[in-house]
């Protein structure tokens, strides 16, 4: 008798909290249905997840990009109408009411903050409920492991060799190349790169055609110069828009629609990410020497020539330079025109996962130089192309991972 008293003592708790969940779900169903009318974020700012995203974007991106949602999508009212619980999540659904009435979704986390939803994930190509699709499949050509894409620029019949950077947010290309091209910069602003920051000039709502695919409402970097043997970059934005696989074995880079995918199968190592940043971000676990494990921040970097490159902030503050770490060479970094002086030796481990951990890692570390006295780049450092190169990888920033596949010609 006694444990049936307990069991219905623990159901009626139980029911009274999910109510009261249910309560507080719903008003902040009210306070979004409030946003799209006044067209006011700060109505939802105080209940935004850490990793709230729209779409593939989170942090600054993000909230960016819902102050568009809010001021371009017509939007009568949003009403509650149910509520499941998802594992530790809450998945809310609501009538919305414009010109039509429909039924859309809200996800909130356990502490009842809002981490998505589908009418602004919608907007920026993403349909979490959706199967994904193939749009393309690209050839490209790879030197020493980086991917070199072949594009057109707009109306331009001119092809352009562009490498293809996740550790740069959008397209860069020369000053010289967008006179030729007609392109014009419609503002300026500041960058940051390895090193430190350059300015650059902005040029809008660009089209990159892949043969007869499209990219539509790309904006393009204007820069003194270009990178050696190459007309460009073009930056992580294609996997902001879509499910990037590139397979090395192949030399294919394959692009699928967000949506629950299953075009891949195989094994292979699932790394989280984060881009709240703007860049393609993972924790890692860094030891340079074995005993003293560092925990760091790299990004996905396939436009860095290195298999790992270690930025000056963390090096001094670890004194990896000075603290056991024996240099075999010596040399600079130079990105966007700034050099800055580094150093080469062996790293202990790196570990991205428990089951993915690598020894004996060839890392560069960064010197002191006068860009880097004031240069703070918000991550540790960048895992480069000589390591992602060992293989395949697909990025989905839907379901925020890295995996890294084994391919047939690893060598190591």
């Amino acid at each position: 008798m006694r444990k049936k008293i307990f069991l219905g003592i623990n159901l009626l708790l139980l029911g009274v909290t999910v109510h009261a969940q249910e309560a507080e779900l719903k008003a902040r169903i009210e306070k979004v249905s409030a946003a799209f009318l006044t067209h006011t974020d700060s109505l939802m700012r105080p209940f935004l997840a850490k990793d709230f995203s729209v779409g593939a974007y989170m942090g600054r991106s993000a909230l960016q990009n819902l102050k568009a949602v809010l001021n371009n999508y017509k939007l009568d009212a949003l009403v509650y109408d149910g509520l499941q619980q998802k594992d530790s999540n809450w998945l809310v659904s609501a009538k919305g009411h414009n010109a039509d009435s429909f039924v859309t979704h809200l996800y909130f986390n356990k502490n009842l903050e809002l981490r998505h939803f589908d009418i602004a994930d919608k907007l920026y190509g993403m349909n979490r409920n959706s199967e994904s699709r193939k749009v393309a499949t690209i050839p490209f050509e790879s030197r020493n492991g980086s991917i070199i894409l072949t594009v057109t620029l707009n109306k331009s019949q001119r092809p352009l060799k562009l490498l293809f950077d996740t550790g740069a947010d959008g397209m860069m290309i020369s000053k010289a190349l967008a006179d030729t091209l007609g392109l014009v910069a419609s503002h300026q602003q500041q960058a940051s790169v390895v090193g430190g920051n350059i300015d650059i000039g902005i040029s809008r709502n660009n089209t990159v055609h892949f043969n007869d695919f499209g990219i539509d409402q790309q904006s393009i970097a204007i820069f003194g110069n270009r990178e050696p043997g190459t007309d460009g970059i073009i930056g992580n934005t294609i996997a902001k828009r879509y499910i990037t696989y590139v397979d090395y074995d192949k030399k294919e880079l394959t692009l699928y629609t967000f949506g629950k995918w299953n075009a891949f199968t195989g094994g292979g190592s699932q790394v989280p990410v984060d881009v709240s940043s703007g860049n393609i971000q993972m924790d890692a676990v860094l030891s340079v020497q074995k005993e003293k494990p560092i925990n760091a921040k790299f990004i996905l970097d396939t436009g860095a020539g290195y298999e790992l490159i270690v930025f000056r902030p963390l090096v001094l503050k670890h004194r990896l330079l000075v603290d056991g770490f024996k240099a075999d060479s010596s040399g600079a970094t130079v990105s966007m025109g700034i050099s800055t002086p580094v150093f080469y030796g062996k790293a202990s481990q790196l570990t991205l996962r428990p089951d993915f951990i690598v020894n004996n890692l060839p890392v560069t570390l960064m010197g002191s130089g006068a860009s880097t006295a004031s240069w703070r780049p918000g991550m540790d450092g960048s895992l480069g192309i000589k390591f992602i190169s060992r293989y395949n990888f697909v990025i989905n920033l839907m379901e925020k991972y890295v995996a890294f596949i084994p391919g047939k010609r690893n060598n190591f």
